[in-house]
């Protein structure tokens, strides 16, 4: 399990559909990052949290649900999954927009980034950010990532960013790079 002060993390699982769906899927601000029609509908939920539980299971990663600790509300998910169609693993994160502003993108990615590059031995992370949503590239940025390029990504043209696991050391070294305390990680 990662944790971080404010988050716990916890897997999905397929009774989390509706909750997902209702408590932060449907609405319109997480919606349009998150679909190119700017709506995600019960069977969309449905989708991607199979595609998120499949993941889990055919690579031993993947995304978290995040629990905000002073409520245990889900507040949203961050993790690492292969991108589509591409052969990189991609940080992923939505937060509810009623918790926008705290950094919490920024402390669950933080934590997911030292996961990927310490336990799992990635080589690299990247993320894709619609080139419109500036609050999720100053996450970006503020994790040390670069901006490299568009691609198009699900037939949307998208940024790409990337960073590798000597950056990241090198960023924790240097102290360029905030740190979490991880000693409630298990």
């Amino acid at each position: 399990m990662l944790s971080s002060p404010r988050l716990a993390f916890r897997r999905f699982v397929p009774a989390d559909l509706d909750l997902l769906h209702q408590s932060i899927y449907r609405h319109p601000k997480v919606a349009e990052t998150l679909s190119p029609t700017g709506e995600l509908t019960i069977r969309n939920t449905e989708y991607i949290l199979y595609r998120r539980l499949k993941h889990w299971y055919e690579h031993g990663f993947g995304a978290w649900a995040l629990l905000y600790r002073d409520n245990q509300a889900l507040v949203g998910h961050c993790g690492l999954h292969y991108l589509d169609d591409y052969p990189e693993v991609e940080l992923t994160y939505t937060i509810h927009p009623d918790y926008w502003g705290q950094g919490l993108a920024t402390e669950a990615a933080q934590v997911v980034l030292h996961w990927g590059f310490e336990t799992l031995q990635l080589s690299q992370i990247v993320a894709v950010s619609g080139p419109d949503n500036h609050a999720s590239q100053r996450v970006l940025q503020k994790l040390g990532m670069q901006y490299e390029k568009q691609i198009r990504y699900n037939g949307t043209e998208v940024n790409y960013y990337a960073l590798t696991r000597s950056q990241y050391r090198q960023m924790q070294a240097t102290g360029t790079i905030d740190s979490i305390d991880r000693s409630n990680e298990k």
